[in-house]
């Protein structure tokens, strides 16, 4: 039988940050694990590619323990896969360099795709929905305290407006919405660079 229960994280380390560091494996386990399991060729019409290469990704996903199969929906050589973790964490001390540093880039890449498909699909959109959401950004003065106490504050606000399953919107009129935001400093303000 099939189970919807995922452990909440993993937490990548050298060994397993390889099996995700790359755009499209970063989006294939998003989509996993927001509209549940999914077939390779159920994935490639869904990203525009083809199966051996949503197949080959799923592998080095499965390999490096991020997803696993669903044997229970399979039919023949039909393979379904789903997210074994519900979210992904990753240290600081492996983003400064090498696989780190491949793995923010994909996770940008991955971001700035759904911002230009949400910006395209705008037009598209009912007149409320184009109301309730918003493209923006704030140029804030913080020091690295404020910064993460900010942070805090918005994970906590967005963990209580969680609380119902991602897939499925419960009220009538309700759709999945996708709150997507990054902080980080401006890299041309000097007073960043350690003085020596």
């Amino acid at each position: 039988m099939e189970s919807n229960e995922q452990p909440a994280q993993v937490s990548l380390d050298a060994r397993n940050l390889r099996g995700i560091a790359h755009p499209l494996r970063v989006r294939i386990l998003g989509i996993l694990r927001t509209d549940g399991p999914a077939t390779a060729s159920t994935l490639a019409r869904r990203l525009d590619k083809n199966t051996g290469a949503t197949s080959y990704h799923l592998r080095q996903l499965a390999e490096h323990g991020f997803i696993v199969e669903v044997p229970a929906r399979g039919v023949r050589r039909e393979r379904w896969w789903q997210a074994a973790h519900a979210n992904t964490v990753v240290s600081d001390d492996l983003l400064s360099e090498g696989l780190g540093a491949a793995f923010l880039q994909s996770l940008g890449q991955v971001w700035a795709d759904n911002l230009l498909r949400a910006v395209d699909a705008t037009p598209a959109l009912s007149p409320q929905w184009r109301d309730a959401q918003d493209f923006g950004d704030y140029a804030l003065t913080l020091t690295p305290d404020e910064a993460k106490a900010l942070m805090a504050e918005i994970h906590g606000v967005l963990r209580r407006r969680g609380g119902t399953d991602a897939r499925t919107p419960s009220q009538e009129g309700a759709a999945r919405v996708t709150f997507q935001f990054q902080m980080f400093p401006n890299s041309e303000d000097q007073r960043l660079h350690d003085p020596t």
